[in-house]
C-alpha cells in the first residue's frame, strides 16, 4: 500500500508548539508516537505551506501534518486560507481528521463564532474538500476541558455539549467516521480526578519554566502541557483501533502499534 497523509485541521488543542512555549503541546504534537516507526519518525516544517507553526511527522507509509491553530474555528480556519492550503495538497487516499468547537462557540469574536445551528453547514466545508480530492473526511469532538470544579463534587461534564452532539448527527446524516475524544478524554479526566487533572493541564508554577512564555506560571484548564497531549493522542489512537462501524479507518489501523486484531 502506498503512504498516505492524516492532516489535522483544528485549534490550539491539536497544535504543534514550539520550545520556546514549553511545556504547551497540542494532542497532535504526540500523536505520531502511537504508530509503529516513530524512533524514526523525521519531524519537520514542509515547504508546501506558509503557515509557521505547521508540522509534518513522517512515519514509515504514513505521516502526520499537523496544521492546527490557536484560536481558530471551522470558519476562522477556512477563511484566514488554511483549509484552502490542505486542499493544495491532500491527495486520494489521505486523511484529514477535524476538530473544532472551542473557538466555534465564542460568540464574543464574531470572526470565530459559529452558532451550534449552523455547526453542520460549517463542517460541510471540510467534508466537500475531502470528497473533491478522494480523500477521507474523519470528525473528532472537541476534547474535555478541566470544569470540575464548576460542578458539583468535582464532576467533569462535556466541554461544548451542543457542538458535540451537533457533530455527531451531522457525522450520522453525511456517513462520517466520528472519533468521539470529547467523551473519552472527559472519562479520563474523572478518572484523574480534580487535583490529578491538573498534571495534564497547562498548570505551571511561576518560575518552572524559566525560558518559557509561560514563565510567570499559568492556571489554564483548556490547554494541555506535554503529559496531557500524550495522553490524549493515547486515548485518540484507542478510539481509531476500536472504530469498527467500517473498513475506512483499516489503512491508519494497520499502522498503529499494537495493530487491532480481527
Amino acid at each position: 500500500m502506498k503512504s498516505f497523509t492524516i492532516y489535522l485541521a483544528a485549534d490550539s488543542t491539536v497544535q504543534t508548539f514550539q520550545k520556546t512555549e514549553e511545556p504547551q503541546m497540542g494532542w497532535g504534537q504526540k500523536l505520531y508516537e502511537n504508530f509503529v516507526g516513530s524512533e524514526t519518525c523525521e519531524i519537520y516544517h514542509p515547504d508546501t505551506t506558509s503557515f509557521e507553526q505547521v508540522t509534518r511527522y513522517d512515519l514509515p507509509g504514513i505521516s502526520i501534518d499537523n496544521r492546527a491553530m490557536a484560536g481558530r474555528s471551522s470558519r476562522s480556519f477556512r477563511d484566514e486560507g488554511r483549509l484552502d492550503d490542505i486542499e493544495k495538497v491532500i491527495k486520494p487516499g489521505d486523511f484529514m481528521f477535524v476538530q473544532f468547537a472551542h473557538n466555534d462557540a465564542n460568540k464574543g469574536k464574531e470572526e470565530r463564532y459559529i452558532p451550534v445551528e449552523k455547526y453542520g453547514e460549517s463542517l460541510q466545508t471540510y467534508v466537500d474538500v475531502c470528497k473533491k480530492h478522494g480523500a477521507q473526511c474523519v470528525l473528532v469532538t472537541a476534547i474535555a476541558m478541566r470544569n470540575c470544579e464548576e460542578n458539583p463534587e468535582g464532576i467533569f461534564t462535556y466541554s461544548f455539549p451542543e457542538y458535540r452532539e451537533a457533530m455527531i448527527r451531522f457525522a450520522k446524516e453525511e456517513n462520517l467516521p466520528l472519533l468521539d475524544l470529547g467523551k473519552r478524554s472527559t472519562e479520563y479526566c474523572q478518572k484523574l480526578g480534580k487535583e490529578g487533572s491538573k498534571e495534564i493541564f497547562l498548570w505551571v508554577k511561576p518560575g518552572e519554566y524559566p525560558q518559557s512564555s509561560h514563565r510567570d506560571g499559568k492556571e489554564d484548564n483548556a490547554h494541555l502541557k506535554e503529559k496531557g497531549a500524550a495522553a490524549f493522542a493515547g486515548l485518540l489512537a484507542d478510539l481509531i483501533r476500536e472504530y469498527d462501524a467500517d473498513e475506512r479507518l483499516r489503512p491508519i489501523q494497520e499502522k498503529l502499534k499494537g495493530q487491532r486484531e480481527e
